[in-house]
């Protein structure tokens, strides 16, 4: 019975209390990062990677989703998606005003989908954790806390943002961030 206290308390334990920082974010000062469970953003991942492929059923939004200013500033150049009537927002970094889009219709939402599955397509995807200067960028463009899951898709031209709902993982924000926060 001592042994297996000994064994709990000098082995098991610390593996227990670190098991969420091997998998940590560089967290600046003054930014609240809630973190989430492995599993979830496990979930989160897999999810993300079958929505992008042909087989997409379109479910990652719960009627709301934004997209971002770096990535509205993009799509919003490209016809199908331009001609997105409603969810005009206003965004503030750096003390410029952005518009950003939230999507508020299922059909709105798929068309932007769409154009991420097309941009995708046949890339080398590499989902990770967002770096120190990708949290500042996100951080700065949003008025709420982060929740994870807070995943970064990198292809070898974006470098997309998705904020999930830790609740339902349904998509809260999409974007993509500036290659100047490299």
């Amino acid at each position: 019975m001592k042994c297996l206290i000994f064994f709990t308390c000098t082995l098991l334990v610390p593996v227990l209390l670190n098991a969420q920082t091997i998998d940590s974010v560089d967290v600046p000062k003054n930014i609240v990062y809630k973190y989430a469970d492995a599993g979830t953003v496990y979930k989160a991942k897999n999810l993300l990677l079958k929505e992008l492929s042909d087989s997409s059923t379109y479910s990652l939004s719960n009627g709301l989703t934004i997209v971002g200013p770096q990535l509205w500033y993009r799509y919003s150049k490209i016809a199908a998606l331009s001609s997105i009537e409603n969810g005009n927002v206003t965004v503030r970094f750096n003390n410029k005003a952005y518009p950003a889009k939230l999507l508020q219709e299922q059909d709105a939402f798929k068309k932007v989908w769409q154009q991420l599955i097309n941009e995708t397509k046949n890339e080398k995807l590499v989902i990770r954790k967002a770096s120190n200067k990708e949290l500042v960028y996100y951080w700065a463009v949003i008025s709420f806390d982060i929740d994870e899951p807070l995943l970064i898709l990198e292809t070898v031209a974006h470098r997309y943002l998705f904020n999930f709902s830790p609740k339902d993982l349904k998509l809260v924000w999409i974007d993509e961030i500036p290659e100047s926060m490299k």
